[in-house]
């Protein structure tokens, strides 16, 4: 795939089925890390949700990219009820109310996206940078993807630079001292351990970006 200014619908719904293929795959490593420190399921959780999200967006015939992630987060909302999959929803939901009729996103709007779905999620979830959790990883990958698209990367350079930006926060919070959930009152279970949701962040954007340029870019891994 060449490299462009904009990223086209099509791709990006190829990218968006890659990147569900990445969760889906990393299944039994989030289960061992949300082991350390939550209830063991966070991998089975979202495997579910993102083999769902896959074949809504096979069967869908659009290049609107923002319904694509609208259809996403309800697939999410309604296949992966629990914690993990709700605040996913509200990303999802609110990235694709921002980028609503749009067939091909340039950097900005990747970078753009990226900061609104990290704020509805914080907003939902009650978290802060800091507290590891996967907020951790969004606020990473949109202060990182900003950075890019502000210093003239095209659209696929800033989402691959956004993830190396999740990535690197998702390790950081392996030092982090948890805040929230059943983390929070296990502290001394979670200690050295990468928050699985983070890691879960990680992974997804490190998929994206490999869905757009699949000979330069692995997924990521924490």
């Amino acid at each position: 795939m060449t490299q462009a200014q904009t990223i086209a619908g099509a791709d990006f719904k190829a990218a968006l089925i890659h990147a569900g293929d990445c969760m889906c795959a990393a299944k039994d490593e989030l289960c061992a890390l949300d082991g350390a420190a939550g209830d063991g399921d966070l991998g089975a959780t979202l495997a579910t949700g993102f083999a769902h999200v896959r074949e809504c967006l096979l069967e869908a015939d659009t290049s609107d990219i923002g319904a694509m992630l609208s259809q996403a987060g309800l697939q999410l909302a309604r296949k992966a009820p629990s914690t993990i999959g709700t605040l996913l929803a509200t990303a999802f939901m609110a990235a694709g109310k921002d980028l609503a009729g749009v067939s091909a996103v340039d950097a900005t709007q990747v970078a753009v996206s990226l900061r609104v779905a990290t704020d509805a999620l914080a907003s939902r979830g009650g978290a802060t940078p800091g507290e590891r959790t996967i907020v951790d990883a969004m606020d990473g990958a949109a202060t990182s993807a900003t950075r890019a698209a502000e210093q003239g990367a095209d659209a696929q350079q800033t989402l691959t630079a956004a993830a190396e930006g999740a990535r690197i926060a998702a390790e950081a919070t392996a030092y982090m001292e948890p805040r929230h959930g059943r983390a929070g009152w296990l502290r001394e279970g979670a200690g050295g351990t990468a928050d699985a949701g983070a890691v879960a962040w990680a992974i997804y954007l490190g998929g994206l970006a490999q869905g757009l340029a699949p000979d330069e870019k692995p997924a990521a891994s924490v």
